[in-house]
């Protein structure tokens, strides 16, 4: 898949050679042309000699420009001229003592919105006390010690900075986080650039756990990328390069807010037949999710518990239960919580409205992309909305939506879908809906939902999809037995007026 270059990016690449490549856009004035990528590297009392590094390393590439910065203007706004931000030195906590609650927020929608951070050494700690990375330390115990230590990169850490880099290096290190990865499936997946073979265990901390950890990670936050260093290579003279490279992979992949309707699927064979396994493997999951059967042992009340008792002991159901608590169960986990009786699948988990087990419209959907796309975190329909959520694509390390939108509808702020229904009209989104294939989606916001695509029939203006669902208007499940709908017809009328948006996964759509 190809995404058009952001306006920002094209500027860099025609003014200077150092990305290898130059592009070319029409209707750019030379003046344009020469503009700089825009660097802010916050400033504490404990990063002075870093700051004054990094100052030095990155004026030598003509392509950006540093300013440095300091918390009250990030609190005042000063990001919004900025591209990227660096965040180094020693201390973590003065970087947050300096940005105070409102900083931090700042910081936390200048990367959402699709600009850039890149961490080094407390600004890498920053990243988990933001909540800006999917990781967790291993140990409250951080002091691990300094000196050289050696990183080797991975295979993706070569595609990043370069075959130079391949193999071991000697790094500076001073009490870098040491951390473990992608805890949480809610969030988006981080992809390491380079490991630690050696370590430091000083001062009682546990041993053995830093070898074969992340020192270099890259990792997604909204439209975002951020780049983050456990080490310091602005220490170690030889490893100073990375830090440009590292930049300039970001100017490069990172889309600086560019519009979405820049992100679409050109033409209606855009997504075809390379992709047409991933998505069989997508529709067969989401298929077994909904026809595993199973039988309470005792009673399951709703998880909105005035709804009552909606799974009845003895009685034999099909599909994931639908829950909104514990929505992250796959079937595999599921069916371990089915335990045969007489030849009969009884469920035997939790119970209770806040803790039994299943799915719901979007966990479910984002857990048959899982089979295709391992690196996707589970979604809500909140975060599906085309081009405003991205990931690592971990074959490239490039930034890329998770979702972008099938056909040419006019893309809103999302709220409300069916308003942008009828802005766009039914023989645009009719249009759209034709080039829906097996394993695309259809969403809706405010009142969220998902459905997973199985067929569309053109002619009859019909599409099948199917669906986790909740209750109808008398309290009981919409399908007999069942909550789901499987391989459910709507009309394009239906779909239209509820407000129905197609999207695609940005696998499905890779040329």
């Amino acid at each position: 898949m190809k995404h058009p270059f952001t306006f920002v990016t094209l500027l860099i690449a025609m003014a200077f050679s150092v990305f290898g490549t130059v592009f070319a856009e029409e209707n750019q004035s030379p003046d344009e042309a020469k503009a700089p990528v825009q660097v802010a590297l916050m400033t504490n009392q404990t990063g002075g000699e870093d700051v004054k590094t990094i100052t030095s390393i990155v004026a030598k590439d003509p392509a950006f420009q540093i300013t440095e910065i300091d918390g009250q203007q990030v609190r005042d706004g000063a990001l919004d001229k900025f591209d990227i931000l660096i965040f180094a030195g020693n201390s973590c906590d003065a970087l947050v003592n300096s940005l105070r609650y409102e900083g931090i927020g700042k910081v936390k929608e200048f990367i959402k919105s699709g600009k850039c951070y890149m961490g080094l050494g407390g600004g890498a700690f920053f990243t988990i006390r933001a909540d800006l990375i999917n990781a967790q330390t291993i140990s409250p115990k951080w002091e691990r010690g300094s000196g050289d230590l050696k990183i080797e990169t991975t295979e993706l850490g070569c595609a990043v900075f370069g075959e130079q880099f391949k193999g071991e290096h000697d790094v500076c290190y001073t009490n870098g986080m040491v951390v473990n990865l992608n805890i949480d499936q809610r969030k988006p997946h981080v992809e390491v650039l380079a490991k630690y073979t050696t370590e430091f265990h000083e001062n009682d901390v546990p041993e053995s756990v830093q070898i074969g950890s992340p020192a270099i990670m890259l990792s997604t936050y909204g439209k975002g990328t951020t780049l983050v260093f456990g080490v310091h290579p602005e220490r170690t003279e030889a490893m100073q390069d990375l830090i440009l490279i590292g930049l300039r992979h970001l100017a490069e992949n990172s889309r600086f807010g560019k519009p979405v309707e820049e992100i679409i699927r050109t033409g209606e064979n855009a997504a075809k037949d390379n992709a047409e396994a991933l998505r069989k493997v997508t529709l067969d999951y989401m298929t077994a999710m909904a026809e595993v059967e199973w039988i309470p042992e005792k009673d399951i009340v709703w998880w909105r518990p005035k709804d009552g008792v909606i799974f009845h002991a003895g009685q034999k159901y099909k599909g994931l239960p639908y829950t909104q608590p514990g929505r992250y169960t796959t079937l595999e986990q599921f069916q371990e919580m089915l335990e045969v009786r007489d030849g009969k699948p009884i469920y035997v988990g939790p119970i209770h409205p806040t803790s039994y087990r299943g799915s719901d419209c979007s966990s479910s959907c984002s857990m048959a992309w899982q089979r295709t796309i391992p690196y996707s975190p589970i979604w809500r329909t909140a975060r599906m909305n085309p081009g405003d959520n991205c990931l690592i694509n971990p074959k490239t390390g490039k930034t890329e939506p998770m979702f972008l939108k099938v056909g040419s509808y006019v893309v809103p702020k999302f709220t409300n879908t069916a308003d942008a229904c009828k802005e766009n009209g039914k023989d645009v989104m009719f249009a759209c809906y034709n080039q829906l294939l097996p394993g695309d989606a259809i969403v809706r916001q405010p009142l969220g939902h998902v459905r997973m695509v199985v067929s569309v029939d053109p002619e009859k203006k019909i599409m099948y999809t199917t669906e986790q669902t909740g209750l109808n208007s008398a309290g009981t499940l919409k399908s007999d037995h069942q909550s789901w709908r499987v391989n459910y017809a709507f009309t394009y009328d239906e779909l239209f007026k509820d407000g129905y948006l197609p999207i695609t996964p940005m696998e499905y759509n890779r040329e």
